[in-house]
């Protein structure tokens, strides 16, 4: 679980990263890359610590870019208006579920790799006969 956790802060990290590096809103797309990338990297295998590692990515990562942007409208003192459309109303649910499909897709290339890299090397054709 130890893993999980530290793998879940540097996913945050890194999505961060690519949400300051890029220049449109990207929504939940470096969320999802780092998430996977994350626990590929570090090598989760169980399903568990991979969707912590996931859920704590995005959570952190929003909640930090959120307050953010909040925090520049409270300093520049300026209104902030919500408008309800329906992303804001879908944007929670979408997050959820690509959280998890980004936990289910790193623990498969976890495992994918790791039985590729486990295969017995292809065995050698038979010695030629003498002529």
């Amino acid at each position: 679980m130890d893993r999980s956790i530290r793998a879940g802060i540097s996913g945050f990290l890194l999505a961060l990263t690519i949400n300051f590096l890029t220049s449109g809103l990207l929504y939940f797309i470096p969320s999802f890359l780092a998430a996977i990338l994350i626990i590929y990297l570090y090598r989760i295998e169980t399903l568990k610590d991979g969707l912590v590692a996931a859920f704590m990515t995005y959570i952190f990562n929003d909640g930090i870019l959120s307050t953010i942007g909040l925090a520049t409208y409270y300093f520049e003192n300026t209104p902030y208006e919500v408008s309800v459309d329906i992303w804001l109303v879908l944007y929670p649910i979408a997050n959820a579920v690509t959280a998890m499909i980004a936990g289910y897709v790193g623990i498969w290339l976890v495992h994918k790799v790791k039985l590729a890299r486990e295969l017995p090397p292809p065995p050698l054709p038979p010695p030629m006969q003498p002529v």
